[in-house]
């Protein structure tokens, strides 16, 4: 199965981290899943109380996890319309990603020169580093990617990479603005393939990225670069 069930899913995972369980049920037959869990999997000293029903129905509730004892444990339908569900210990354990290494390794696949200190410089971002004196930022959140794009080039104000799981929410709007300022948006879904040593490999380098995203526009396209916030709005104004 193709990486892509991995990017897809990793977007959905607002802290990175999730019970076993659901890591298991959503990526067991993703051919890569133990090589990823191996590298880059860790588990937390935390449990969950809730998951995600398996079987989801009109009321769409998350089960509701009840330990009566080490060997019996289940998740339970709030709404008593389903058998509950047996579980193993480990199926309740928070497993989260380990992002330092998860990071570095997409750095070395992509010549990035990693940054040391790994923090957040906007809320759901990462400064991964820098690709030839451009600075590049990685998010997992994209269902706020316009409000993202607009505070990481209005503090600096030059062109960037940003590095994205998919192009689920990358709107034509978006597209635009960062055709305008030279930065590129690069879908880790398209363009990595993690191998067998748990490394990444890229399908296109960094530079035949941005060759591909500076060829020049549609003539339609040639007005004046407008700030992100304009963008913002025509996209909220089509919803």
């Amino acid at each position: 199965m193709a990486d892509s069930i991995f990017w897809h899913y990793l977007e959905e995972l607002p802290e990175q981290e999730a019970a076993w369980k659901e890591w298991n049920s959503r990526l067991a037959n993703w051919h890569r899943f133990n090589t990823f869990y191996t590298h880059y999997l860790r588990v937390e000293g935390r449990r969950v109380k809730l998951l995600n029903c398996p079987a989801p129905c009109e009321y769409g509730y998350p089960r509701q996890v009840m330990e009566n004892a080490p060997s019996d444990i289940v998740a339970v339908c709030p709404e008593g319309k389903a058998v509950p569900l047996q579980l193993k210990f480990r199926d309740i354990l928070i497993y989260s990603l380990r992002l330092e290494a998860f990071h570095q390794a997409l750095c070395v696949s992509l010549n990035i020169k990693y940054s040391a200190e790994i923090r957040k410089e906007h809320e759901n971002v990462w400064h991964l580093g820098d690709y030839s004196g451009t600075k590049v930022y990685i998010t997992y959140k994209t269902s706020t990617l316009t409000d993202t794009i607009s505070s990481i080039y209005l503090l600096h104000q030059k062109p960037f990479i940003l590095m994205v799981p998919t192009t689920k929410n990358i709107t034509t709007e978006i597209q635009q603005f960062m055709a305008k300022n030279n930065s590129i948006l690069l879908s880790m879904a398209d363009e990595l393939h993690l191998q067998p040593d748990g490394s990444f490999k890229s399908k296109r380098s960094i530079a035949e990225c941005m060759k591909s995203c500076n060829q020049p526009c549609p003539e339609h396209y040639q007005s004046r670069i407008l700030p992100i916030e304009a963008y913002k709005y025509l996209v909220y104004s089509e919803m």
